[in-house]
């Protein structure tokens, strides 16, 4: 499967950046208990921001339910979750099987639907109604709702019920923690997905879904054209990877840099930051450095162990004169968010070593909020357009999908919604947080190539059947991709200002 050939707190700064950086996580998680009023109000002013944005969104490609309906075109899962959006804003107290085509403002499009998503927007309006129940304070009501969600759901079923199976199962439990008929337990490192915060161990479900999922392989080759780009002139060239996972992302890099013309390289050094087995690491480095010795590039592999982010020092790194210092942070940052001051610290690290650029990809959704209700509605869109995408490129009945979905989506899905405070190990939050956060260490944000742009779209367009699904985008200066219009992961590339002074 693998394919190795192809600081403290109170420091102030001086100059002109003098505030300390603020943390990304929310001042405050409220539990629903503590929430000012129970009213739906929340509920359907999140679920009319996507019905605004759908549509919007339908327009812009100049389509809409009726046009997809009509020409038969199976709707994602999210449309279909935007469907059951709609239907509820306009009936939130009547029974799904109660609304019929006729006195629906939208008829003509449900009773063109075929049965299956017919049956999906039911069951989404039923967990909908769940979620809406629960957020007023009507736990037995919500209950009932979620069981009947659960007989008709199914984690062997369509994206619809798989999902639904998902989230009534973390509802259910939030309402047991809520009303103290079982206390929720932390997920154990033993059940926990691997790769959850800086593992790196080669996990083969990741490696799997990184053939046949269009995401990871667009962002790791945008992500080495980009670095190519910065390091054109630079000949003694050292990668910090924050998250190096199986390693295999770095082949193309070797390879394109021994295909360099003018100004060889005299040094590719790269080093892994690990904070789990520093073994697997090191198995990693050696087939790196096979790989390079057969390209005939002089390679170095380095570990930097720490077993808490907190006590990451500059001094841990081997950083020599004359070395282009070059960042990667895939997917990592956002472990952190709940543990503001290890993020802070391994920023002013980073800072610290004078890199020569940042790059940054991240998931591009927001499950930050102390409210529940906007966490639920937000991790709904975008875990629907994930189960759509599975769908999509891998069998139903494939084993990588399933443990994909239970392993990973099924406890982000559980985090998200049955836990609040430090029991939420992982957050996410979109770009332009990141952006503001970023800003507060000087940090500015460098457009992504178009060289890295195009490669990315080429390697769609090669490897993957669903490429006409998955796009890419400008989001400013970053690279957006998206899986039928909905943003999955940002690309984004930084540079630091001058270098902080302490006193």
């Amino acid at each position: 499967m693998e394919n190795w050939n192809k600081a403290d707190t109170s420091e102030h700064y001086a100059g002109a950046y003098c505030e300390q950086p603020s943390s990304l996580a929310p001042e405050l998680d409220l539990p629903v208990q503590q929430k000012p009023d129970f009213s739906s109000a929340t509920l359907f002013e999140n679920l009319s921001k996507y019905e605004r944005a759908g549509k919007k969104l339908k327009d812009e490609q100049s389509s809409n339910l009726s046009e997809i309906a009509s020409v038969n075109q199976k709707l994602s899962t999210e449309e279909i979750i935007r469907a059951a959006a709609e239907r509820y804003i306009q009936f939130p107290n009547k029974d799904p099987e109660c609304i019929t085509t006729f006195i629906h403002p939208h008829g003509s499009v449900l009773s063109s639907l075929s049965k299956e998503e017919s049956s999906g927007v039911d069951l989404a309006h039923l967990l909908l109604a769940a979620a809406d129940k629960f957020w007023d304070g009507e736990f037995d009501s919500a209950r009932r709702l979620l069981t009947c969600c659960e007989c008709k759901a199914s984690k062997s079923g369509n994206p619809i019920e798989r999902l639904t199976s998902y989230f009534s199962e973390a509802l259910q439990e939030r309402i047991r923690r809520e009303t103290g008929t079982r206390k929720i337990l932390m997920v154990s490192e033993n059940d926990r997905a691997p790769n959850n915060g800086l593992s790196t161990g080669v996990d083969q479900t990741v490696l799997a879904t990184h053939m046949k999922i269009p995401f990871s392989k667009a962002l790791h080759f945008a992500s080495t054209q980009t670095i190519l780009e910065h390091v054109a002139r630079e000949t003694k060239i050292h990668v910090i990877d924050l998250h190096i996972r199986s390693g295999i992302h770095w082949s193309p890099l070797i390879q394109g840099l021994s295909e360099r013309k003018v100004h060889p390289v005299q040094l590719l050094k790269i080093t892994a930051l690990d904070t789990e087995d520093k073994q697997k690491v090191e198995d990693i480095g050696k087939r790196l450095e096979s790989l390079a010795d057969s390209l005939n590039i002089t390679f170095s592999f380095d570990v930097v162990t720490v077993d808490d982010m907190s006590h990451l020092k500059k001094e841990l790194f081997d950083v020599q004169s004359g070395e282009a210092v070059v960042i990667s942070a895939p997917t990592i940052l956002r472990s952190m968010i709940p543990r503001p001051d290890k993020l802070e610290n391994l920023m002013r690290v980073i800072r610290e070593l004078s890199p020569l650029i940042m790059i940054i990809s991240e998931v591009e959704a927001n499950d930050n909020s102390p409210s529940f209700i906007n966490r639920f509605v937000e991790a709904l869109f975008f875990y629907s357009s994930w189960f759509d995408c599975l769908e999509d490129c891998l069998d139903r009945d494939n084993q990588y999908r399933m443990n994909l979905e239970k392993y990973y989506f099924g406890c982000g899905i559980m985090n998200s919604i049955a836990t609040e405070g430090e029991e939420r190990i992982t957050r996410s939050v979109k770009i332009d947080v990141w952006r503001s956060y970023f800003s507060r260490f000087q940090m500015l944000e460098v457009q992504v190539p178009k060289s890295s742009f195009h490669l990315a779209e080429m390697v769609l367009e090669m490897e993957f059947s669903c490429a006409r699904f998955c796009t890419l985008s400008n989001d400013g200066k970053c690279l957006m991709i998206r899986w039928k219009g909905t943003p999955m992961f940002s690309l984004s590339t930084w540079k630091f200002q001058q270098p902080l002074i302490y006193f």
